[in-house]
């Protein structure tokens, strides 16, 4: 079944690839010349996405490579399958920034694909960019609960940060400071937000009622949105909690009480 898989597609790509400039599973183009560049459909580009799952990105990383890099900057290209196997083929061969990128336009296509947050989430991590890392696996883990490895990511992850470790300011510029509703339970703006702008170039946002702190955003840069939002639950001081920076979540009841 996987030989006729491979030939049915091969067949369905004779025609860009009589038409286009050559390409072989093995090299990329031989120089950038002066043909003009011809566009293929997005038939096409779904049927060298599958074919290239039919390669297989983990076993032939190179041919996957060969096949699909000469159409990565195409702006037609709108499958998403195509980015993810070119990912994960750049992945394979240690080329994690390359990988990121793939993924990062895979995700742009397909937003909430969990399988390609998990994988975005291992390049981040091999790139040693670990709240990123823990930003991916945490998207990804909100659609899949329950997948064994996501969650051994996000419990490496959590020791390795030290994530209920309060962050220090003390020392940090601080760049916002503002009033406002996060319960919106009540029209009172009842959390102070206050931003801190890192050594390294990231950014600390701090969510307090009446000075009483029960948030920390925390972020490897100054774009939005944070890495990742970590919660004292119950006042206690340890912030067990930690969530993505699309997680919904209210002022805890210990901080605010608005009865």
């Amino acid at each position: 079944m996987k030989i006729i898989l491979i030939i049915t597609l091969s067949i369905l790509l004779s025609f860009y690839l009589s038409t286009c400039p050559a390409i072989s599973f093995g090299q990329a183009r031989a120089e950038a010349d002066n043909t003009e560049k011809k566009e293929i459909n997005d038939f096409e580009y779904e049927a060298l996405a599958l074919l290239s799952l039919e390669l297989n990105p983990n076993e032939n990383p190179d041919e996957v490579i060969s096949l699909l890099e000469p159409y990565k900057n195409n702006e037609n290209n709108k499958s998403y399958i195509f980015y993810s196997s070119l990912g994960l083929a750049y992945k394979n061969k240690g080329r994690f920034k390359d990988a990121i990128d793939a993924y990062v336009h895979s995700l742009e296509l397909e937003p909430d694909e969990p399988a390609v947050q998990y994988y975005l989430g291992i390049a981040y991590y091999k790139n040693n960019e670990l709240p990123k890392a823990l930003r991916y696996f945490l998207k990804s883990a909100e659609q899949r609960a329950d997948h064994s490895d996501t969650i051994k990511w996000i419990d490496q992850l959590t020791k390795e940060l030290d994530i209920s470790k309060v962050p220090d300011i003390s020392n940090l510029k601080m760049v916002f400071d503002k009033n406002i509703n996060v319960n919106k339970e009540n029209p009172d703006k009842e959390t102070r937000l206050r931003i801190f702008i890192t050594n390294n170039g990231g950014r600390i946002q701090v969510l307090s009622v009446n000075d009483k702190i029960y948030s920390y955003g925390i972020d490897s840069d100054t774009k939005k949105p944070v890495d990742y939002i970590i919660i004292d639950t119950d006042g206690d001081g340890q912030f067990e909690k930690v969530i993505n920076s699309k997680g919904i979540f209210g002022v805890p009841a210990w901080a605010y009480n608005p009865e």
